[in-house]
């Protein structure tokens, strides 16, 4: 929940106070002091909000109110605060009578900012702005070491993955090599049993007789170079024509 207004807000006066406002509001506060903020504007027969009341009194009105430029010691005085409490404005302001938080802040960020940025110094950390340089170059170049690093992985990764890809291309096409190679000894067995039943038959026609010795013999892996030459002497064109 967020706090509450200090008023309606309806029919209250906006703008520049005038003058006899200003004295209104001084003089009742000087004479009974500040109990509420809310309960002030009534008082003091004023048409204002209690926050703007406040405002006037402790920026404007107030009789111990310092007015004027800051000095060079105050200035220091607020570089050195700043650098321990940060935007901590009110705690700031508290180290110096008469002045308000806003006033410092708006002197910070108006004057004392650029004067530090000019002699070199950074007014947010405070540090120098050349070592914050080699610093940020510093980590810039280990974050560009580490993605080298990254992306030297992946291409190890990707080089590995090609080298496996291949590796499996060529197993299979060694695996398909070798399952021709098969089918062409079947297809050889076979077209060569087919001859010899041929010239079985033919020979029983012809009345003459026919051996069966080495045409079908087993197929090792020591004798395959020799049936396939023999399975090319019984497939000459000659053979075949005699048996046509």
């Amino acid at each position: 929940m967020g706090r509450q207004p200090c008023c309606d807000k309806i029919g209250l006066k906006r703008g520049p106070w005038t003058v006899e406002e200003d004295h209104k509001l001084m003089t009742f506060i000087l004479n009974n002091g500040i109990q509420c903020w809310r309960m002030v504007p009534q008082f003091a027969g004023l048409m204002r909000c209690g926050k703007s009341c406040r405002l006037r009194w402790i920026n404007y009105l107030r009789p111990d109110l310092k007015r004027g430029a800051f000095s060079e010691i105050e200035e220091n005085q607020i570089i050195e605060l700043h650098t321990r409490l940060g935007n901590r404005w009110s705690k700031i302001a508290s180290h110096f009578p008469g002045r308000t938080d806003n006033e410092i802040k708006n002197h910070w960020n108006t004057k004392i900012k650029k004067k530090l940025r000019l002699l070199g110094i950074n007014p947010v950390t405070h540090q120098p702005l050349d070592k914050e340089q080699d610093k940020n170059e510093l980590e810039n170049s280990n974050s560009q070491n580490e993605q080298e690093k990254v992306n030297g992985k992946f291409t190890v990764l990707e080089e590995s993955k090609g080298d496996h890809i291949n590796e499996v291309v060529e197993k299979a096409m060694s695996s398909q090599s070798e399952i021709s190679s098969v089918h062409l000894i079947n297809n050889y067995e076979v077209m060569s049993r087919n001859m010899d039943m041929e010239m079985l038959m033919t020979s029983i026609e012809n009345g003459t007789s026919f051996s069966f010795q080495g045409s079908f013999r087993p197929l090792g892996s020591s004798s395959v170079g020799q049936w396939v030459q023999s399975v090319d002497s019984l497939m000459c064109w000659d053979g075949i024509d005699y048996i046509d």
